[in-house]
């Protein structure tokens, strides 16, 4: 599992996540639409030692994301860890949200789970195992999002317990990280500065190591919650 690739790390958790996977001693790939907010975290990476190349990609879009995976594998590797990182997003009430807006703050993350995780698939399969790893940072936004994120990260779950039943006779493990469930309550408490965030996100990384090394390989289709308090 010596190469990861990386989805939703631009900045923050996500970014972090992946250089905590290098740290671990894997290669990354990073895969986004926009370089330059990616500069940062690929240098990063590459402070440790480790190999990182950023790929353009819609994660959404599968044929986008077949190429990337063919630039991925052609650069360093199969990859045997796929890390999603998937954000909170508020665009509001709902009665004030549009379809358009409701299909891009719950189908869009969705989408870029399934279609990344079906194009993984089969080279890990080929190479006996790998690891699918869901890092559901929804605790961001206001109160008005909470409804909308807590519908994101249900439904990760069940698609991840999914995942973990359909693959675990090829030794590919599946699972979602995810603040608990009072970290919403707890966002605007953080963000003041009460080092719950901060706490937090020391508690994901952690459970992303965890989760990537050997004393995980019977661990899948769990959501593993994450608490907020220090």
């Amino acid at each position: 599992m010596a190469v990861a690739m990386v989805t939703g790390a631009a900045r923050g958790i996500g970014a972090d996540a992946s250089v905590r996977l290098a740290e671990h001693g894997m290669d990354v790939a990073v895969l986004g639409a926009d370089e330059a907010a990616h500069a940062d975290t690929v240098r990063r990476i590459a402070e440790t030692g480790r190999r990182c190349v950023f790929v353009a990609a819609d994660v959404a879009d599968a044929g986008s994301v077949d190429l990337a995976l063919t630039r991925v594998r052609s650069e360093l590797g199969d990859p045997g860890v796929l890390l999603n990182c998937v954000g909170a997003v508020d665009r509001g009430p709902l009665r004030e949200l549009s379809d358009q807006d409701w299909t891009e703050v719950v189908g869009g993350p969705l989408r870029g789970v399934f279609v990344t995780s079906r194009a993984v698939v089969d080279p890990m399969i080929k190479n006996g195992g790998g690891r699918i790893l869901v890092l559901a940072d929804v605790a961001g936004g206001g109160r008005s999002a909470t409804a909308r994120n807590s519908v994101v990260e249900t439904s990760l779950a069940g698609f991840t317990r999914t995942l973990a039943m359909e693959l675990r006779p090829f030794g590919i493990t599946a699972n979602v990280i995810a603040p608990e469930a009072s970290a919403t309550d707890l966002t605007a408490a953080a963000a003041a500065g009460a080092g719950r965030g901060s706490a937090y996100a020391a508690g994901a990384l952690d459970a992303v190591r965890f989760l990537v090394g050997a004393d995980a390989s019977a661990v899948s289709g769990q959501i593993v919650h994450v608490a907020m308090t220090a």
